[in-house]
């Protein structure tokens, strides 16, 4: 193998080193931030309770969802 196949596989070699600890790494992280993002969810619910005793209902209750239309039964 030339100078340049070695380099080419230590290069490889450090790409997957660096995957690998990543594979290991992103479980923690996702666990770790996952109580920082419920603390996000309640802040918001009660942002938007705050909102609803301020300003009451200003937006309109969403209509129905549209049905197609059918001009008979289908057979």
């Amino acid at each position: 193998m030339g100078a340049t196949g070695q380099s080419v596989s230590v290069v490889v070699g450090i790409v997957w080193a660096l995957l690998g600890l990543l594979w290991i790494f992103v479980p923690f992280a996702i666990f770790g931030i996952k109580g920082l993002l419920q603390q996000i969810v309640a802040e918001q619910r009660r942002t938007n309770e705050i909102l609803t005793r301020v300003h009451g209902d200003r937006i309109p209750p969403a209509a129905p969802e549209p049905q197609p239309f059918r001009v008979g039964p289908y057979p």
